[in-house]
Protein backbone atom coordinates (compact mmCIF):
# COMPACT_ATOMS: atom_id res chain seq x y z
CA UNK A 1 0.00 0.00 0.00
CA UNK A 2 1.18 3.51 -0.63
CA UNK A 3 -0.33 7.29 0.23
CA UNK A 4 -1.35 9.52 -2.33
CA UNK A 5 -1.18 12.92 -1.69
CA UNK A 6 -1.66 15.45 -4.11
CA UNK A 7 -1.81 13.69 -7.40
CA UNK A 8 -5.44 13.50 -8.50
CA UNK A 9 -8.67 14.79 -7.05
CA UNK A 10 -9.83 12.33 -5.53
CA UNK A 11 -7.24 10.48 -3.34
CA UNK A 12 -6.00 13.64 -1.35
CA UNK A 13 -4.99 11.34 2.12
CA UNK A 14 -6.40 8.25 0.63
CA UNK A 15 -4.21 4.70 0.19
CA UNK A 16 -5.01 2.42 -2.62
CA UNK A 17 -2.75 -0.76 -3.33
CA UNK A 18 -0.74 -1.11 -6.78
CA UNK A 19 -3.18 -3.87 -7.75
CA UNK A 20 -6.21 -1.16 -7.40
CA UNK A 21 -4.47 1.58 -8.96
CA UNK A 22 -2.14 0.04 -12.02
CA UNK A 23 -2.61 3.55 -14.24
CA UNK A 24 -2.03 5.46 -11.32
CA UNK A 25 1.45 3.57 -10.74
CA UNK A 26 2.12 4.32 -14.35
CA UNK A 27 1.38 7.29 -14.22
CA UNK A 28 3.25 8.38 -11.42
CA UNK A 29 6.28 6.83 -12.88
CA UNK A 30 5.85 8.70 -15.68
CA UNK A 31 5.34 12.22 -14.03
CA UNK A 32 8.81 10.96 -12.04
CA UNK A 33 10.61 10.85 -15.53
CA UNK A 34 9.51 14.32 -16.32
CA UNK A 35 10.11 16.11 -12.80
CA UNK A 36 13.72 14.55 -13.17
CA UNK A 37 14.12 16.06 -16.59
CA UNK A 38 12.58 19.54 -15.65
CA UNK A 39 14.99 19.19 -12.63
CA UNK A 40 18.01 18.45 -14.30
CA UNK A 41 17.46 21.27 -16.80
CA UNK A 42 16.97 23.54 -13.25
CA UNK A 43 20.53 22.20 -11.83
CA UNK A 44 22.53 22.67 -15.05
CA UNK A 45 21.26 26.28 -15.34
CA UNK A 46 21.73 27.10 -11.37
CA UNK A 47 25.12 25.91 -11.74
CA UNK A 48 26.76 26.12 -15.60
CA UNK A 49 24.83 29.62 -15.96
CA UNK A 50 24.87 31.02 -12.26
CA UNK A 51 27.22 29.67 -10.44
CA UNK A 52 29.63 29.43 -13.03
CA UNK A 53 29.60 32.39 -14.72
CA UNK A 54 29.26 34.50 -11.62
CA UNK A 55 32.41 32.84 -10.54
CA UNK A 56 34.33 33.73 -13.54
CA UNK A 57 32.97 36.73 -13.54
CA UNK A 58 34.32 37.51 -10.47
CA UNK A 59 37.92 36.42 -11.27
CA UNK A 60 37.62 38.79 -14.30
CA UNK A 61 36.62 41.55 -11.79
CA UNK A 62 40.21 41.26 -9.56
CA UNK A 63 41.73 42.00 -13.02
CA UNK A 64 40.20 45.49 -14.50
CA UNK A 65 41.81 48.71 -14.17
CA UNK A 66 38.86 50.52 -15.16
CA UNK A 67 35.72 51.39 -15.94
CA UNK A 68 35.94 50.48 -19.42
CA UNK A 69 37.16 47.11 -18.26
CA UNK A 70 33.98 46.71 -15.55
CA UNK A 71 31.84 47.42 -19.01
CA UNK A 72 33.46 45.20 -21.13
CA UNK A 73 33.78 42.32 -18.55
CA UNK A 74 29.98 42.58 -17.70
CA UNK A 75 29.36 42.62 -21.17
CA UNK A 76 31.32 39.20 -21.56
CA UNK A 77 29.74 37.85 -18.48
CA UNK A 78 26.09 38.34 -20.32
CA UNK A 79 27.69 36.68 -23.46
CA UNK A 80 28.60 33.77 -21.24
CA UNK A 81 25.34 33.30 -19.50
CA UNK A 82 23.16 33.62 -22.69
CA UNK A 83 26.01 31.05 -24.41
CA UNK A 84 25.65 28.92 -21.40
CA UNK A 85 21.53 28.85 -20.90
CA UNK A 86 21.56 27.64 -25.00
CA UNK A 87 20.22 31.29 -25.76
CA UNK A 88 22.73 31.80 -28.73
CA UNK A 89 21.74 31.63 -32.63
CA UNK A 90 23.60 28.08 -32.92
CA UNK A 91 21.76 26.71 -29.64
CA UNK A 92 18.23 27.63 -31.41
CA UNK A 93 17.74 24.24 -32.47
CA UNK A 94 18.68 22.77 -29.32
CA UNK A 95 16.46 25.01 -27.36
CA UNK A 96 13.37 24.65 -29.32
CA UNK A 97 13.69 21.13 -28.72
CA UNK A 98 13.55 21.72 -24.94
CA UNK A 99 11.16 24.10 -25.19
CA UNK A 100 8.89 21.09 -27.13
CA UNK A 101 9.39 19.15 -23.96
CA UNK A 102 8.90 21.84 -21.65
CA UNK A 103 5.52 22.17 -23.48
CA UNK A 104 4.42 18.17 -23.62
CA UNK A 105 5.09 17.92 -19.77
CA UNK A 106 3.29 21.33 -19.26
CA UNK A 107 0.64 19.67 -21.68
CA UNK A 108 0.66 16.08 -19.87
CA UNK A 109 0.06 18.02 -16.12
CA UNK A 110 -3.06 19.85 -18.14
CA UNK A 111 -4.60 16.78 -18.88
CA UNK A 112 -4.24 14.58 -15.57
CA UNK A 113 -5.86 17.41 -14.01
CA UNK A 114 -8.41 17.93 -16.97
CA UNK A 115 -10.06 14.83 -15.53
CA UNK A 116 -11.11 13.11 -11.93
CA UNK A 117 -10.31 9.14 -11.18
CA UNK A 118 -13.32 7.25 -11.25
CA UNK A 119 -13.59 3.60 -10.01
CA UNK A 120 -14.22 0.98 -12.44
CA UNK A 121 -17.03 -1.06 -11.49
CA UNK A 122 -16.32 -3.85 -12.94
CA UNK A 123 -12.60 -4.29 -12.15
CA UNK A 124 -12.58 -2.08 -9.33
CA UNK A 125 -9.45 -0.54 -10.70
CA UNK A 126 -9.01 3.31 -10.25
CA UNK A 127 -8.91 4.60 -13.93
CA UNK A 128 -8.32 8.30 -15.57
CA UNK A 129 -10.65 9.40 -18.29
CA UNK A 130 -7.51 10.47 -20.39
CA UNK A 131 -5.05 7.61 -19.58
CA UNK A 132 -5.24 6.98 -23.37
CA UNK A 133 -4.03 10.19 -24.24
CA UNK A 134 -1.44 10.66 -21.20
CA UNK A 135 0.39 7.28 -22.47
CA UNK A 136 0.29 9.55 -25.65
CA UNK A 137 2.11 12.64 -24.48
CA UNK A 138 4.68 10.49 -22.25
CA UNK A 139 5.65 8.48 -25.19
CA UNK A 140 6.45 12.33 -27.14
CA UNK A 141 8.06 13.56 -24.31
CA UNK A 142 10.24 10.07 -24.22
CA UNK A 143 11.02 10.40 -28.00
CA UNK A 144 11.77 14.07 -27.89
CA UNK A 145 14.31 13.61 -24.43
CA UNK A 146 15.67 11.18 -26.29
CA UNK A 147 16.36 13.16 -29.50
CA UNK A 148 17.68 15.62 -27.06
CA UNK A 149 20.31 13.18 -25.80
CA UNK A 150 21.50 12.37 -28.87
CA UNK A 151 22.08 15.72 -30.38
CA UNK A 152 24.15 16.97 -27.18
CA UNK A 153 25.66 13.67 -26.96
CA UNK A 154 26.66 14.23 -30.71
CA UNK A 155 27.58 18.09 -30.11
CA UNK A 156 29.58 17.36 -26.74
CA UNK A 157 31.60 14.66 -28.53
CA UNK A 158 32.54 17.13 -30.95
CA UNK A 159 33.72 19.88 -28.90
CA UNK A 160 30.81 22.26 -29.48
CA UNK A 161 30.35 24.05 -26.39
CA UNK A 162 32.53 22.39 -23.88
CA UNK A 163 29.40 23.10 -21.15
CA UNK A 164 27.60 20.37 -22.91
CA UNK A 165 29.10 18.09 -21.20
CA UNK A 166 27.45 18.88 -17.88
CA UNK A 167 24.09 18.66 -19.54
CA UNK A 168 24.88 15.69 -20.70
CA UNK A 169 26.24 14.13 -17.83
CA UNK A 170 23.10 15.45 -15.84
CA UNK A 171 20.68 13.56 -18.28
CA UNK A 172 22.16 10.37 -18.47
CA UNK A 173 22.97 10.14 -14.63
CA UNK A 174 23.64 6.37 -14.37
CA UNK A 175 23.40 5.36 -18.44
CA UNK A 176 19.59 5.99 -18.76
CA UNK A 177 19.66 7.35 -22.27
CA UNK A 178 22.72 5.18 -22.76
CA UNK A 179 20.90 2.07 -21.92
CA UNK A 180 17.03 2.83 -22.64
CA UNK A 181 16.45 1.72 -26.47
CA UNK A 182 13.11 0.03 -26.02
CA UNK A 183 10.01 2.34 -26.04
CA UNK A 184 7.92 2.78 -22.64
Amino acid sequence: MFSLFNFGHCFLGQTYSEEKCPQLRQLLLYRHEMQHFVRVMQEYIANQAIHVTWVEFQESLNKVKNLDDICHTHGNYINSVEYRCLLSVKARPIMKVIKDIFCLILKFRSLLNSSAWEQDHVTGHMTHEAYNNLVKKFKSFKEYSRFLFKVVKKLASRGYQSHLQELLLRLDFNDFYSHTNKEP
